[in-house]
């Protein structure tokens, strides 16, 4: 009944998200294929026995014609994709918006823009840049993503954590991406707040195994202003999903100074494990985040600098994202560490987030087909 033009070949956020959302449907007995392909040596270790079953039953499935899906990206294995079925859908994100529309698009948002197919915005933010692009508001539907259930499994499991020191502040990141997820900023401003200070550790969880990039920027913080006593660690090594829902569970507290994000699942994963969290609110995250369930962080908004996208892409209409405020970063990780309210404001954000899970876009995607077909 659901055909996912998307193929296993590679492991991403893009094969993450349609795993998690195939496994719902077909839980609910919704037919399922998936494109024919290899699938990835590291997609196979990250899944259990039965996920990588299902994932062959699915190839081996006819592709339905009815409903197919594909993710709208400028990377040409995604782009070039063809639907062909009765109702034709594309995931969107985007981690910036656009000043301007006066110049001709990049062809991955002209593409976006014109084509017929309906449009799955991950969050409010994605579908206003694409209708500021000139993408028609009836087109684009907002279909949010959920968190690792994982998560939320062994919370229930273990007794609530309510230390009494926040000892621990976990960062994620991606070292081909750095300055989008704001890796340099969440350094310096650790590093200055807690300069004196031994008992705080900034641990930053690295998804891109490029983790000199990283190394260079302590080392430039060193540089410039003398040795610190704060400890940052720096992991390189791939999780699977047990070995991350662990990760954010042992940790006190979660920084985001992020500059785009077009949804930001593992912010969500961090509200669902009950991390007080400091982060901009600004772009796909506020689809669930709010001043009541975080620390915000101020920023301004400034052209969108160097990063993973303008390397592969020449985007046009003056691209913007935040720019989160340095001084604002070292208040709100002092907050977090300091405030007595923190474990109220972790437990609204885990709230949040359970209203945020797999079952619910599973169940909201279902009756919006019915409503479109």
């Amino acid at each position: 009944m659901v055909h996912f033009n998307i193929g296993f070949q590679h492991f991403n956020s893009f094969t993450d998200i349609t795993l998690s959302l195939a496994k719902a449907l077909d839980k609910m007995g919704i037919p399922i294929s998936v494109e024919d392909s290899e699938v990835t040596p590291r997609m196979q270790r990250i899944c259990t026995a039965e996920e990588n079953s299902l994932i062959a039953k699915w190839m081996s499935n006819h592709p339905s014609d009815l409903f197919q899906i594909k993710w709208s990206h400028y990377w040409k294995p995604y782009f070039l994709k063809e639907l062909n079925g009765h109702l034709n859908l594309e995931f969107f994100a985007i981690n910036y918006e656009f000043a301007t529309n006066h110049d001709e698009f990049d062809y991955w948002m002209y593409d976006a823009v014109h084509t017929s197919s309906h449009k799955l915005a991950v969050s409010e933010y994605s579908k206003n840049v694409l209708i500021q692009a000139g993408c028609p508001a009836n087109n684009i539907s907002v279909l949010p993503l959920g968190f690792n259930p994982l998560i939320s499994e062994l919370y229930a499991k273990k007794a609530p954590k309510n230390p009494p020191y926040v000892t621990s502040i976990l960062h994620m990141t991606n070292s081909f991406d750095f300055s989008r997820f704001g890796t340099d900023i969440a350094i310096e401003a650790f590093c200055q707040e807690f300069q004196h200070e031994s008992n705080v550790e900034l641990i930053i969880k690295d998804g891109g195994k490029n983790p000199d990039v990283i190394v260079e920027i302590i080392r430039d913080f060193q540089h410039r202003f003398g040795r610190f006593k704060p400890k940052v660690e720096i992991i390189p090594k791939f999780f699977d999903k047990q070995e991350l829902a662990n990760l954010y569970l042992s940790a006190d507290a979660f920084l985001a100074p992020f500059r785009g994000e077009g949804f930001a699942i593992k912010i969500l994963d961090a509200f669902a494990a009950g991390l007080p969290v400091a982060m901009p609110l600004y772009g796909g995250p506020t689809e669930y985040a709010n001043i009541d369930n975080c620390y915000p962080i101020s920023y301004d908004l400034i052209p969108v600098g160097l990063c993973y996208d303008t390397h592969h892409l020449k985007i046009s209409n003056s691209p913007q994202w935040a720019e989160p405020n340095l001084q604002s970063v070292r208040e709100q990780l002092r907050n977090i560490v300091a405030d007595s309210r923190r474990f109220q404001v972790a437990e609204k954000a885990r709230e949040t987030a359970d209203l945020f899970n797999w079952e619910a876009t599973a169940r909201k995607l279902l009756r919006l087909m019915r409503q479109l077909f």
